[in-house]
């Protein structure tokens, strides 16, 4: 990976070099990585990939980032984040409408909407979930290139949770997104903050759990914003959502390690419910959301 997606300068600045995760957390790199920020536009990402794409879509790394390949265990892992995804972005996205998740996975998402959704499509590459998934109703594709063949200019709302840091070519990811999506259509996407609360306190030992080799691109708001625009996009919502309570934050400045929500019990949910809205507010989730229109 020698040149910038966004804007193909392959000039750039080192902002860490260190070891990164390399699976569930604790595990590590062997060797230290370097993660460089675009002098053109400030697109961040892994200078080299250490992973294939054939190891990507095996049941080895699913093992190595989820500790099973099963999709029964990826679904009963997910199925608490799919409800404030759904909040956030509204059941009328989905009713009577055509609905595409773009790396769909084991299909918690899809099984949440289906329900109210006209047909449910997932594009996913591990082709260990497809029997489950269209045992399950959804019509399921190994690459976008296939989607594209049977549904351009069809598809009413695009999903996307956690891919496009993940994929070789986010611009390409994005402009075959764009192909799926009839006039009007709708894509709503999230991916990690760059900006995330616990990066701005330059924690150090965050930065080794922040970047890892499964991630190859890491996105701000600006640069998710002119990604999304080069692709062809318009109408470009930008907001926030933030998975973690005060406690969590807390405790990476005592232990320097993740312990997940609700570790301290001396802020109840008042205090928790005004920490989140404050860093959603100020950019700082730890996630960066957009919403786009094919116009």
């Amino acid at each position: 990976m020698t040149d910038c997606d966004l804007c193909n300068t392959n000039e750039y600045d080192v902002i860490y070099d260190g070891r990164i995760r390399d699976g569930v957390v604790g595990k590590e790199t062997e060797m230290d990585h370097k993660v460089v920020k675009c002098q053109g536009c400030g697109l961040v990402r892994l200078l080299e990939n250490p992973l294939s794409m054939e190891y990507y879509q095996s049941d080895e790394y699913r093992k190595a980032y989820n500790e099973t390949a099963e999709v029964s265990d990826y679904i009963e892992m997910h199925d608490s984040e799919q409800m404030p995804r759904l909040n956030k972005i509204g059941v009328h996205a989905f009713r009577d409408k055509i609905a595409l998740d773009y790396g769909c996975g084991g299909g918690a998402f899809l099984d949440l909407v289906s329900g109210v959704a006209n047909k449910t499509i997932g594009i996913e590459p591990f082709s260990g979930y497809h029997e489950s998934l269209t045992s399950r109703g959804h019509e399921v594709f190994s690459d976008s290139d296939s989607a594209v063949a049977s549904y351009t200019g069809q598809v009413d709302t695009i999903t996307s949770f956690g891919v496009l840091e993940h994929v070789e070519n986010p611009s390409q990811y994005l402009k075959d997104a764009f192909s799926l999506l009839k006039k009007g259509g709708k894509m709503y996407l999230e991916t990690d903050n760059l900006d995330d609360l616990l990066m701005k306190l330059e924690i150090n030992d965050f930065d080794r759990f922040f970047y890892r080799t499964a991630h190859l691109w890491y996105f701000d708001a600006q640069t998710l914003s002119k990604i999304v625009e080069q692709a062809g996009f318009s109408g470009i919502e930008i907001s926030f959502r933030h998975n973690f309570d005060i406690s969590n934050a807390m405790m990476w400045l005592r232990d320097k390690k993740p312990t997940g929500n609700g570790k301290l019990n001396l802020f109840d949910s008042r205090v928790n419910a005004a920490w989140i809205n404050f860093v959603e507010t100020a950019g700082l989730g730890d996630l960066v959301c957009v919403e786009m229109t094919k116009s």
